[in-house]
């Protein structure tokens, strides 16, 4: 089974993942990462400061992994062939601190509580046909959201 966990950049998808790994025993992928070491990689957006992946590419090493179980995750992992996807949400106003947190600039920081008001991620994986769970994430520790995961799939 791949999971997916998506959602708007600062709503806890690489925490909730290596803690939802913890839980399963499953490697967990993130697809920055995978992409970069898979040369998936098509340019550089240089207004947005970060890399363009290439995704049809992406989804082909993504069928190469090994292992039968893990987890994928990513503002974009909604747009790779999974089993089920997770879409974590966060209220808006919760969004924006922790992109301050972060250090994200005015621009990035608006830009992602604007997709997180229009459901971009949760639209997009609709479009998939499969499996989208919606988890808020809204005042809630990585390990809390992991549980709720792993129990909402019956793999706790």
């Amino acid at each position: 089974m791949i999971i997916a966990v998506s959602g708007t950049p600062g709503t806890g998808k690489t925490s909730v993942s290596q803690e939802l790994g913890k839980i399963l025993g499953w490697k967990v992928i993130s697809l920055n990462d995978f992409a970069r070491d898979r040369k998936c990689i098509s340019g550089y957006d240089n207004k947005r400061k970060c890399d363009i992946v290439d995704i049809e590419k992406l989804k082909k090493e993504i069928r190469n992994v090994k292992e039968k179980n893990f987890i994928i995750e990513s503002h974009y992992a909604h747009e790779m062939d999974a089993d089920v996807f997770i879409i974590l949400r966060t209220k808006p106003a919760e969004l924006r601190k922790r992109g301050v947190g972060k250090g994200w600039k005015k621009e990035k920081t608006e830009e992602n509580v604007l997709a997180e008001i229009m459901d971009v991620c949760l639209t997009e994986a609709m479009e998939q046909g499969k499996k989208v769970y919606e988890i808020d994430t809204t005042g809630r520790k990585p390990k809390e959201v992991a549980r709720e995961i792993a129990s909402l799939l019956d793999l706790a």
